[in-house]
């Protein structure tokens, strides 16, 4: 019988620069592999990715066509993954359950001897630990530096920064200093927002200020000449563990902006707002129409608002615009809606709809195209991210390999200026890998047909009215989003002047409901199937 085996060789981004080739790498295991008697020989290969997991397209097609080859040859064991786990899980549970083999040709290494298993596992665990070391030597050169008084990288307004070094902006600190007092006066965010932006300022990337910005702004010791760590150290695995970062502030070399005194002042004003309102999350849940509700001005969607009642510890509670809330008039005005007459208008709506079941037919009709089509969109959006990660994984590893480069010719400066970016790319590919896998679970939930008859939407239908009368408010918005995928309000922001349903976004709600045909069933995070 003839024997079969693949060849996988990979190369980095960095590794290319540095001269590194497939091609001797395949021609050198095809000669290996005919000297052992393959003759039945596939080459799979993925040019410019990290060798931190299996996250590569070519290797991800070796492994779905396993049962193809008697064994697989690389070169050496990191070209396979740099993850010693990863590599002798592929061993233990894909290839020797079903005899088959990995070889390592640099080593002759055979994994289904005993010797030959064992090589591989110290290999790989060298080849883990040595990325292991260079990522700690990068977080303890910034630790280093954040203590010593110095700056890690990054941009921020206020200030210019040079090989590391922090000089003041003289036209972004002045926009620094007039935030600080604005909110030492007493100002709140939203206040604060409002005056700077129509002022004309803008953020260090140029564009109008947010709440979140003026609150980052004002919560950064570094305007007040100190340098903050521990803040986002391991943040990855602390995040996760729901773990506080130990956060500590040494006296930076750069020259503060504002004075310590102004700095304490502000701080306290914000422990005091803290305690005397109430937080948003205490009547968020209460807001069933958030998002879905659109700005009759701008056509963003609508968020809570309150005010409190005078001699009372009641409060009004409105929708408003998510603009204005975010960026103040610069952006768009309030547009308070009434939260309690709206959501009454808009349930009126629903009940008269809901007693026309000609809308079943058209909801099953088009739950497997909304299905369909989001899949799609899905799918590319995912190859996107995928390329994005490629990206970053290049980027982090021309990085570090810098910077061990650095290292080892004793360029402090070197490794100063790369050791500012890893960080910054490190989050951003985490965040790119969430999305990933977030993406990965919806496209293999709704890749499968679903089983709903007319039965069950129909029950669904009948139901809803009932189950919106018990439900708490988390269970009332998720019915509302599950119904509903936008509503327009006239400009005198009591009239519903379309309400669209997730059955057919070009259909509106018009004022006789027997005239309008609906989907209950959106398929995303805001649009959930029927189960």
């Amino acid at each position: 019988m003839t024997k079969r085996a693949a060849i996988y060789a990979r190369v980095s981004t960095e590794e290319q620069t540095k001269g590194f080739s497939l091609r001797s790498q395949v021609d050198y295991l095809k000669e290996y592999l005919e000297r052992k008697g393959y003759k039945n020989i596939e080459v799979f290969v993925d040019d410019g990715y990290s060798g931190k997991n299996f996250d590569r397209p070519n290797i991800q097609r070796l492994m779905r066509n396993l049962q193809q080859f008697d064994a697989i040859a690389v070169w050496k064991v990191d070209r396979l993954s740099r993850n010693n786990e990863h590599v002798l899980n592929l061993i233990n549970n894909h290839l020797k359950p079903y005899d088959k083999k990995l070889l390592i040709s640099t080593c002759d290494i055979d994994s289904s001897t005993a010797n030959g298993y064992m090589f591989i596992s110290l290999l790989g665990t060298f080849a883990e630990y040595e990325r292991t070391q260079i990522i700690e030597r990068v977080s303890s050169g910034m630790e280093k530096r954040a203590k010593s008084g110095k700056w890690n990288g990054g941009k921020v307004l206020g200030y210019d920064s040079t090989n590391g070094v922090l000089s003041v902006n003289d036209e972004e600190s002045l926009v620094v200093k007039e935030i600080f007092e604005l909110r030492a006066n007493g100002k709140g965010y939203k206040s604060i927002v409002n005056h700077i932006n129509t002022k004309g300022y803008r953020t260090k990337k140029g564009n109008p200020f947010g709440i979140n910005s003026i609150k980052t702004i004002l919560e950064n010791p570094i305007y007040a000449g100190f340098i903050r760590w521990g803040k986002f150290k391991n943040w990855s695995e602390k995040r996760r563990g729901g773990k506080q970062s130990n956060i500590e502030l040494v006296k930076g070399e750069h020259p503060a902006i504002i004075d310590e005194e102004l700095w304490e002042r502000v701080q306290l004003i914000t422990r005091e707002h803290k305690e005397k309102f109430p937080k948003t999350s205490n009547f968020e849940g209460e807001f069933v129409l958030s998002g879905i509700l659109k700005c009759p001005q701008c056509g963003k969607g609508m968020v809570m608002s309150k005010s409190k009642k005078r001699n009372s510890d009641d409060y009004y509670l409105y929708y408003q615009c998510q603009n204005f809330h975010q960026k103040g008039l610069a952006a768009c005005n309030s547009n308070l809606i009434v939260k309690e007459d709206i959501e009454k208008k808009v349930l009126q709506r629903i009940k008269g709809l809901l007693t026309h079941p000609q809308i079943i037919s058209g909801i099953l009709e088009n739950i497997d195209r909304e299905r369909t089509e989001g899949v799609q969109e899905s799918v590319s959006e995912l190859e996107f991210l995928k390329s994005e990660y490629k990206e970053k994984e290049s980027e982090e590893a021309s990085l570090i390999a810098r910077v061990r480069r650095a290292i080892k010719n004793n360029d402090e400066d070197g490794e100063r200026s790369y050791n500012s970016i890893i960080s910054k790319v490190v989050e951003e590919k985490e965040k790119i890998e969430k999305q990933i896998e977030e993406y990965n679970i919806y496209i293999k939930n709704h890749s499968t047909s679903l089983n709903i008859d007319e039965g069950l939407i129909l029950q669904a239908l009948e139901d809803f009215n009932g189950l919106y009368e018990i439900a708490d408010n988390k269970t009332r918005k998720f019915l509302l989003r599950s119904l509903i995928k936008k509503i327009e309000v006239q400009n005198d922001r009591e009239t519903i002047e379309s309400m669209t349903l997730w059955f057919e976004e070009g259909n509106n709600l018009p004022s006789s409901p027997s005239l309008f045909f609906g989907d209950v069933l959106p398929v995303n995070d805001v649009r959930r199937t029927v189960s």
